[in-house]
């Protein structure tokens, strides 16, 4: 148990910075995109991965985005990052609770439902809606009628739906585990 409690207290301060970091790094690699440093790791595909669009790959970093296309891109950056944000500070409060050696306890069972429904509600929504914008942000410097907007729905997407229904049956376990435990300390 004192593994557990020493290893819960390190992830949960790491979850709890996540939480804030996301969103900051998130909101600072847009707002500098134009600064050389940081147009360099775009380039290089260190921040920002190439968006794919019907014309091929295109580098963010190679082509110049307007204030609006900025703003786009940034929001729909953080449409993806919210339910990592929120995850971590479920997973921040459910390393809390271990670290306070409450394992076995309904909220923490409740915290792995939420988990795994942020999990298939990223992949539904999320990744799609998300794709979905980088492709208008990649091509909105093009000529009209050289514009794309286009919905794709892959692996990645069937992932996070497959971990998130993983996440949602854990929890089922978990809760039945939780009412035998109570049934037995019931038990003289």
């Amino acid at each position: 148990m004192e593994k557990i409690q020493k290893l819960s207290r390190t992830l949960k301060t790491t979850f709890c910075f996540l939480s804030f970091g996301v969103p900051i790094f998130i909101c600072l690699q847009w707002l500098l995109i134009d600064w050389q440093p940081v147009k360099t790791l775009v380039q290089s595909g260190m921040i920002l991965k190439p968006i794919t669009t019907p014309d091929g790959l295109v580098n963010l970093g190679n082509i110049e985005l307007s204030l609006t296309t900025k703003i786009l891109a940034l929001l729909g950056n953080l449409v993806t990052a919210f339910p990592y944000i929120f995850g971590y500070i479920l997973l921040h409060k459910l390393f809390s609770n271990y670290q306070k050696g409450k394992i076995f306890i309904s909220d923490n069972i409740n915290i792995y439902k939420k988990l795994g429904k942020l999990s298939f509600i990223y992949g539904i929504f999320c990744i799609p809606l998300t794709e979905t914008i980088m492709v208008l942000v990649a091509t909105s410097m093009n000529l009209p009628g050289h514009r794309c907007l286009q919905i794709g729905f892959g692996t990645p997407s069937l992932e996070a739906i497959l971990c998130g229904l993983l996440v949602i049956v854990i929890s089922w376990v978990m809760q039945q585990g939780q009412a035998l435990q109570e049934e037995n300390q019931l038990t003289v």
